[in-house]
C-alpha cells in the first residue's frame, strides 16, 4: 500500500509539469509528508530491523537536516563573523532593519527554509524506500508501474514534439517561450533525466522476466523510453544513458551468476541503433554542436561558483541561495541570468559548504559500502544492479544540469536510491517476504497435520 501511494505521488509530480511551480510543489510535498506520517503512525518502520550501517545512514541524513536548520537559525553576530566572515559582511552591508545582534548563515533565509522542506521530503521518501523495498513484491510491482508509466510518458513526449503547437499538453502556454519543453517538462533535459533513471529499471525487468512474452514486452517498453531520450536531444541525457547502460552491463558481468544474460543487453542496443539509423541521427549529431548554454559559458559559471565557494567554504551560503550569490561573482562577459549552475555538485558545494559536503560524502560512502557488501543473489541481485545503474545515470547527468533541483526528478532519485539500499540489505535475497510467509504457513500446517 505504501509503495503504491509513493508511485502515485511520483507519477503525479510529473504530470504537474515536474512539480516546479509553487502550487504543484506544495501539493506534492504535502502528500509526501502525509505518507510519511501514515508510515510512522502505522509503525511500518518496525517491520525490518535496520543494520548498523543503515542506522548510520539514518543518523547522517538527520544530521544533514539539522545542519540545514542551523543555516536559518539566528546566531550571534560575533559567532557568524567567526564561522562565515563573508556572510557577516553581506548581512551587515545589506541590513535594512539595523539589527546586527543576530544574523543568519544563509544569505537568503526564506529560500533556505523552502529548501529545508524539500530536504525533509527527500529524506522521507528515502527512508520509506529503504524499508518498504526490502519486500520483493513491492519492488517488482513498483518497477512495473514506473516502467509502464515511463513508456506512456515517452510516447506522449514524442507525439507532442511531432505535433507541437507551442503549448504543453497542447493547452498550457509557455511562461518562457525560449524554453525547450518535452512531454510535461518545461525543459527537455529534465524529461531526459527522469526517463534516464527508468531505463536501467526496464532493463532489470527485462533480464528477470521468465516468460518470453514478458521479455519482449519489457524490452519494447524500455526501447521506446531510450528512443525518447534521443528524441529529446538532451546531450546530458544521452551521455547519461550510455554510461548508465555501460555500468549496468559491467556489474552484470562482474556478478558472474548473471553473465549469460548480457547478450540480451546487446540485442537491446542493436535494436536501438537500428531505430536511430532508420529515423535519422543528424539532429542528434547537430545537437552536440549546438547548445542553449554554451560549453564556454558553463565553464565560466562553474569557475565563478568555485570562486564564491572559497568565500563561503565552511558553512556555505545557504541552500537555495545560488541565484543570490552568483551575480556578485559573475564575470562581465556573462549576459544570461543563471538560476542554477548547470552542475548540481558545484552548486551544492557553494550552498552547503565543507560541513555539508562531509555529511553528503559520509552518506554516499556508507551507501556504497552497503551496496558493495551485498551478494549477487538471483532476481534481487539484478534489480539491485538496475537501481544502482539508475542512480548512477542521474549522478552523471547532474554534472551538466540541475535535475536534482526539479522536484519530480529528485523524488524519483531518492526513491530509487532507497530501493538500491533496500535490495542490498534484505535478509532473504531472491525470495519475497510474502513467499517466505506462505512457506512458513504451509510448513506449520504440515506440522499440525495428524499422522496415521
Amino acid at each position: 500500500m505504501t509503495t503504491d501511494i509513493l508511485s502515485f505521488i511520483l507519477i503525479l509530480s510529473v504530470f504537474l509539469f515536474g512539480a516546479v511551480e509553487i502550487w504543484s510543489s506544495t501539493v506534492i510535498i504535502l502528500m509526501v509528508y502525509t505518507l510519511g506520517l501514515a508510515w510512522i503512525i502505522r509503525k511500518e518502520y518496525t517491520r525490518f530491523k535496520p543494520s548498523g550501517a543503515e542506522k548510520l545512514l539514518y543518523a547522517t541524513g538527520a544530521a544533514f537536516a539539522v545542519y540545514t536548520i542551523i543555516q536559518v537559525l539566528p546566531l550571534p553576530a560575533s559567532l557568524l563573523e567567526f564561522i562565515s566572515p563573508n556572510a557577516f559582511d553581506l548581512r551587515s552591508f545589506y541590513s535594512l532593519d539595523g539589527s546586527k545582534d543576530f544574523m543568519y548563515i544563509s544569505v537568503h533565509p526564506y529560500k533556505t527554509r523552502l529548501e529545508l522542506l524539500r530536504v525533509l521530503a527527500f529524506l522521507t521518501v528515502l527512508f520509506i524506500s529503504m524499508q518498504a523495498f526490502k519486500d520483493m513484491d513491492n519492488v517488482t510491482r513498483t518497477l512495473k508501474i514506473l516502467v509502464v508509466f515511463g513508456f506512456c510518458l515517452a510516447v506522449f513526449g514524442i507525439l507532442q514534439k511531432v505535433t507541437w503547437n507551442g503549448k504543453i499538453y497542447w493547452l498550457r502556454e509557455l511562461t518562457f517561450p525560449s524554453s525547450n519543453p518535452f512531454g510535461p517538462f518545461v525543459n527537455r533535459n529534465h524529461f531526459a533525466g527522469f526517463i534516464g533513471m527508468l531505463i536501467p529499471l526496464g532493463l532489470g525487468l527485462l533480464l528477470t522476466a521468465r516468460e518470453r512474452p514478458k521479455k519482449i514486452l519489457f524490452g519494447f517498453l524500455t526501447l521506446i523510453m531510450a528512443l525518447s531520450v534521443f528524441f529529446s536531444l538532451s546531450r546530458g541525457g544521452i551521455i547519461g544513458f550510455f554510461l548508465g547502460v555501460a555500468l549496468f552491463s559491467i556489474l552484470i558481468i562482474r556478478s558472474r551468476a548473471h553473465t549469460r544474460r548480457v547478450w540480451v543487453i546487446g540485442i537491446f542496443l542493436v535494436f536501438l541503433t537500428a531505430y536511430l539509423l532508420y529515423l535519422g541521427i543528424d539532429p542528434i549529431v547537430d545537437r552536440f554542436y549546438n547548445s542553449d548554454v554554451s560549453t564556454n559559458d558553463r565553464l565560466i559559471v562553474w569557475s565563478a561558483t568555485l570562486d564564491a565557494f572559497k568565500d563561503f567554504w565552511l558553512m556555505g551560503s545557504g541552500l537555495g541561495t545560488f541565484m543570490d550569490i552568483f551575480p556578485l561573482y559573475s564575470p562581465v562577459g556573462i549576459q544570461a541570468v543563471f538560476v542554477h549552475a548547470h552542475n548540481d555538485y558545484i552548486e551544492f558545494m557553494l550552498e552547503i559548504g565543507a560541513i555539508g559536503i562531509i555529511l553528503l560524502v559520509t552518506f554516499i560512502s556508507l551507501s556504497i559500502y552497503i551496496m558493495a557488501k551485498s551478494g549477487p543473489g538471483e532476481n534481487r541481485g539484478i534489480l539491485r544492479i538496475a537501481a544502482i545503474s539508475s542512480v548512477f545515470t542521474m549522478m552523471i547527468h547532474s554534472f551538466v544540469d540541475f535535475n536534482l533541483h526539479i522536484l519530480s526528478n529528485a523524488l524519483l532519485f531518492f526513491a530509487i536510491f532507497g530501493m538500491a539500499i533496500a535490495l542490498s540489505t534484505a535478509e532473504n535475497p531472491g525470495i519475497s517476504n510474502t513467499r517466505v510467509k506462505k512457506r512458513k504457513l504451509i510448513s506449520g500446517m504440515k506440522e499440525r497435520t495428524p499422522r496415521d
